[in-house]
């Protein structure tokens, strides 16, 4: 007897699973870059790319993105890029979308820039609980020790 297929097709080692082009067309229409980003399962230049960059509007078929000055590295790089990420999200909307991206001020916030606020936020949380742990706390008393909090990696 054999087993039953699974239901969904498992992604290669490496690839993106396929997102669902209503959770896509949903995180497009809500202006969630960030999330779509994520959904996509974007990697490499293509991810780098998108997370640096903020988004401004999508409209009539075309998504308008900006790259900041200091990351226009990102887009110098690799020009294929920008189409490869067209790809992606037409695939995952099941339509083309074309994807402009401008070089200029983020007004806003990246998914990079979000993405370090919360690794910061995850950063503190974590010293403050090691410094108000007793046994932490004993042994910075006891052995006059200190926390070096460069070391501390949140979990």
């Amino acid at each position: 007897m054999r087993a039953p297929a699974p239901a969904t097709p498992a992604s290669a080692p490496g690839e993106a699973a396929p997102v669902a082009s209503a959770d896509a067309a949903a995180l497009l229409a809500l202006g969630d870059w960030r999330g779509l980003i994520r959904a996509l399962g974007l990697g490499g230049l293509v991810r780098e790319l998108a997370q640096h960059c903020e988004w401004v509007e999508c409209g009539d078929g075309v998504l308008q993105l900006r790259l900041s000055t200091a990351h226009r590295h990102l887009l110098d790089m690799n020009r294929g890029a920008v189409e490869r990420l067209q790809d992606l999200l037409g695939a995952a909307l099941g339509r083309t979308l074309a994807v402009r991206i401008a070089i200029g001020d983020i007004a806003g916030e990246t998914p990079a820039q979000r993405d370090a606020i919360e690794r910061q936020a995850r950063h503190a949380e974590a010293v403050a609980a090691l410094e108000a742990d007793p046994f932490v706390r004993e042994l910075i008393e006891r052995f006059d020790a200190t926390l070096v909090e460069s070391t501390v990696r949140p979990l």
